[in-house]
C-alpha cells in the first residue's frame, strides 16, 4: 500500500513538471524563441526520470504524455507563425519517444539487475545465517561429547567409593544403639550418599545416552500423555495448562520414550520458572518437512545473553540444580535428527523442539 501511494506520488511529479512546461511555452510570447527551445528542452528531464522509475513503460508513457500536452501549443501558435520551428519541434516530439524508449530500455536493465543484487543478498544472508547456526550447533555437540566423556570417567570414579561408603556406614549403624544420637548422623550419611549416586547416576544418562528404539509414534499422543504427568503439580502451582493439537499430524519414527523425557523436561522447566503461578501452552505442529512441539510460559523468559548457553552441560541458573535436564534433551533432539531452540516472547519463554517428519507416513489417529 505504501510502495503504491509513492508510485503515485512519482507518476503526479511527472505529469506536473509536464504540464508545467507547457504552461511556460503558452505563457512566454512567441518573439521569445530562445525561451521556447529551452522549455523544449526541459520535457526531456520528466521523461527520463520516467524511464528510469517506471522502465520501458514509464519512458513511452511519459513522451506520449509530453506529445499530448505539447502538440496544441505547436498547432495553434507556432503552425501558421513559423511552419519551419513547428517542424522542428513536431521531430523533437519523435526524439521524446526515443529518448523514452532508449532510457526506459536502461532503467528495466538497471532495476534487474539491482533485483538480483538484492536477490544474492539476501541469499548469502540467509546462507550465513546457516553456517553460523550449523556451526554453533557443531560447537555445542563437540562441548557435550568432551563432557559426556569426562563425565563417564567421574562416574567410573565415584560410583565405587559412593558404594564402599555406603557400605561402611550400614556396618557402623548396626553397632549403634538404637536411641544413640549417633544414629541420626548416620542416616544424614546415608542420605548425602544416596544424594550423591542420583546425581552420579544424572551424569551416567548424560554421558551415555540409551540408543533410541525408533518406532511409528504420535507426537500429539506423547503431548497428551505429558500434559496427564504434569497436570497434578500444575494445579498445585496455579499453572493453567492449555494444549494446542495440531490436527493432520503424521506419524514419526522416533523413540516415544526419550520424545516424552525430551517434553518432560521443557515442560519442568518451564513449571520451575513460574513459582507463583502462570500459563503454560504445549502446541504442536507441522509444515510437511518437520513436525513438532512448542512449549510456551510466562515465566519471565530467558536473558538473551543466556540463551546460547542454556544447552550446554551443567549451566544453570537455579540455586539446586545440575544443569543437565536440558542438555540431555539437546542430545536426544539432535539423536533424532531434529532441532531444539529458545526464544522469547512477551511474557516468558518458547521452547520449540522440531523432528523431521516423512510426506509418507500415516496420519496420527488422535487428529
Amino acid at each position: 500500500m505504501k510502495a503504491s501511494r509513492v508510485a503515485i506520488a512519482q507518476i503526479t511529479c511527472i505529469g506536473g513538471s509536464i504540464l508545467l512546461v507547457t504552461a511556460l511555452h503558452i505563457r512566454t510570447p512567441l518573439d521569445q524563441i530562445v525561451l521556447h527551445q529551452t522549455y523544449q528542452r526541459l520535457y526531456y528531464i520528466p521523461i527520463i526520470i520516467g524511464a528510469l522509475l517506471f522502465g520501458l513503460r514509464g519512458g513511452l508513457a511519459a513522451a506520449l504524455f509530453a506529445t499530448i500536452a505539447y502538440t496544441p501549443h505547436i498547432w495553434l501558435h507556432w503552425q501558421h507563425a513559423n511552419y519551419d520551428y513547428a517542424l522542428n519541434q513536431y521531430a523533437e516530439m519523435i526524439l521524446f519517444h526515443v529518448v523514452g524508449c532508449v532510457t526506459g530500455v536502461l532503467g528495466d536493465m538497471t532495476r534487474r539487475a539491482r533485483r538480483r543484487a538484492e536477490q544474492t543478498a539476501e541469499e548469502l544472508q540467509k546462507a550465513y545465517a546457516e553456517l553460523r547456526q550449523t556451526f554453533e550447533q557443531l560447537l555445542r555437540a563437540d562441548r557435550i561429547a568432551s563432557v559426556g566423556e569426562l563425565s563417564a570417567a567421574v562416574v567410573h570414579e565415584v560410583r565405587n567409593p559412593l558404594a564402599s561408603i555406603r557400605g561402611a556406614i550400614e556396618i557402623l549403624e548396626d553397632e549403634i544403639a538404637p536411641d544413640s544420637p549417633r544414629r541420626e548422623f548416620a542416616g544424614i550419611i546415608k542420605q548425602e550418599v544416596d544424594r550423591l549416586d542420583t546425581l552420579v547416576s544424572e551424569f551416567l544418562r548424560f554421558a551415555r545416552p540409551t540408543k533410541p528404539t525408533v518406532a511409528h509414534a504420535s507426537l500429539n499422543e506423547i503431548t497428551h500423555a505429558v500434559h496427564t504427568l504434569i497436570a497434578q503439580r500444575a494445579e498445585a502451582q496455579r499453572v493453567a495448562v492449555e494444549t494446542k493439537l495440531a490436527p493432520g499430524l503424521p506419524l514419526i519414527e522416533v523413540d516415544a520414550e526419550q520424545i516424552k523425557q525430551v517434553l518432560l523436561n521443557l515442560v519442568i522447566n518451564s513449571l520451575q520458572a513460574m513459582p507463583s503461578g502462570g500459563h503454560l501452552t504445549l502446541r504442536t505442529f507441522g509444515n510437511g518437512e518437520m513436525v513438532g512441539i512448542e512449549v510456551e510460559d510466562t515465566g519471565g523468559g530467558v536473558d538473551l545473553g543466556l540463551q546460547a548457553r542454556v544447552f550446554d552441560p551443567f549451566f544453570t541458573t537455579k540455586e539446586k540444580g545440575v544443569g543437565l535436564g536440558l542438555s540431555i534433551a539437546y542430545k536426544i533432539a539432535t539423536q533424532h535428527g531434529g532441532s531444539l531452540a529458545v526464544r522469547n516472547n512477551a511474557h516468558g519463554a518458547i521452547f520449540c523442539l522440531a523432528l523431521p517428519s516423512r510426506p509418507d507416513a500415516h496420519l496420527d489417529a488422535r487428529n
